[in-house]
């Protein structure tokens, strides 16, 4: 090697960044958000819209025991079954808006050989629509859906097998997230992780257990650093 050469010979920490989708790469989490609050409406129950804001990053089996403990007088199999496909069919009519820096992170780990995949609790359906529709779909290796895992964020299933499907061990990816219980099911699958807010801040106790950025491009150091 030249004297004068600064290739240390390290590796990166991380070989992997997996992604989820809803308020990380796209600004669909909104859609949600609206999406429940009309489903009970349409039941003749007007929710919190502090409620739906606890239901980011969640699955549905989750969601359906939280609506059922905070307003018994839901039909929860139609609410949810209402709400989340208002939420699906309007994605599947739209274009969605990027979140600011994907383009960059994406860009990112292309140039340093960084395996991509998105870990999202949608169904792939919409998840292949947006990514297309947004012309991202290039930039990632893999695809996994709350459809193919038993147990949702916060646990650990749907980033585990991300990380199979890239044919990388846990420790070597590092998942980036907008919801708390996505942040919980990174750290419980044994993978670094980064909260970027969108609907929910991080507490204390979620602040402790990942690192905190506001954009993904603010995220790139970490992917970056060896």
């Amino acid at each position: 090697m030249n004297a004068n050469s600064t290739d240390t010979g390290a590796k990166p920490r991380y070989r992997g960044a997996i992604f989820d989708q809803d308020g990380l790469l796209f600004d669909t989490e909104k859609l949600y958000q609206t999406a429940w609050v009309e489903a009970a409406k349409l039941q003749g129950v007007d929710i919190d819209a502090a409620l739906p804001r606890r239901f980011s990053g969640v699955g549905l089996k989750i969601i359906a025991e939280m609506s059922a403990a905070a307003y018994p007088a839901l039909d929860v199999p139609l609410f949810c079954k209402t709400a989340t496909s208002l939420a699906w069919n309007r994605q599947l009519d739209t274009t969605p808006e990027k979140k600011p820096g994907l383009m960059e992170m994406l860009q990112f780990c292309r140039s340093r050989g960084i395996k991509t995949a998105v870990a999202s609790s949608s169904i792939r359906k919409v998840v292949e629509h947006n990514l297309s529709a947004a012309g991202v779909r290039e930039y990632f290796d893999a695809i996994t859906t709350g459809e193919e895992v038993e147990h949702s964020k916060p646990a650990p299933d749907i980033f585990l097998l991300a990380a199979r499907k890239l044919g990388l061990p846990p420790q070597d990816c590092c998942v980036f997230e907008d919801a708390i219980s996505g942040i919980k099911g990174a750290r419980a699958a044994g993978m670094g992780a980064v909260m970027i807010p969108d609907i929910v801040e991080p507490t204390d106790d979620i602040r402790a257990i990942c690192r905190v950025r506001q954009t993904l491009s603010d995220a790139i150091d970490i992917l970056a650093a060896t």
